[in-house]
């Protein structure tokens, strides 16, 4: 009996090694990803934006949370600055794929289509977190 018990043992530590290697084609997801809201005093989307992300991030149910800068704040060598508003950075990249800006003057951000609404911005979240 004493001999199962051991053998038992030996295989569940085996299993549930904590060096244990991921699995093939499993995405790896940030514990806490870094989600931030770019955005300047007077944006009429920004409060649109603000709204589908934080009901994107509910809906998801991860407890992740985002917060927001005011790039008029920023220096002027900051390239955030740069950015169109109201821009969502995951992990300082662009949400929905804008390359990184070349200079840092602020400027309105136009979306195709409109504001993304928060089933939109949780599936781009999806999408961009577990590639």
């Amino acid at each position: 009996m004493a001999h199962r018990l051991w053998r038992l043992i030996a295989i569940v530590s085996v299993l549930c090694s904590c060096g244990a290697a991921p699995r093939q084609n499993q995405p790896l997801v940030p514990a806490m990803p870094v989600i931030e809201l770019l955005s300047f005093a007077d944006c009429p989307n920004t409060p649109v934006l603000r709204a589908a992300l934080g009901n994107a991030l509910a809906l998801q149910g991860r407890g992740w949370t985002f917060t927001e800068t005011n790039q008029e704040r920023l220096p002027e060598s900051d390239i955030r600055r740069g950015y169109p508003t109201p821009t969502v950075l995951v992990n300082q990249r662009d949400l929905f794929g804008l390359p990184e800006p070349t200079t840092t003057s602020l400027s309105c951000r136009v979306y195709p289509g409109g504001v993304p609404d928060a089933t939109a911005v949780a599936a781009q979240l999806d999408r961009v977190l577990t590639r």
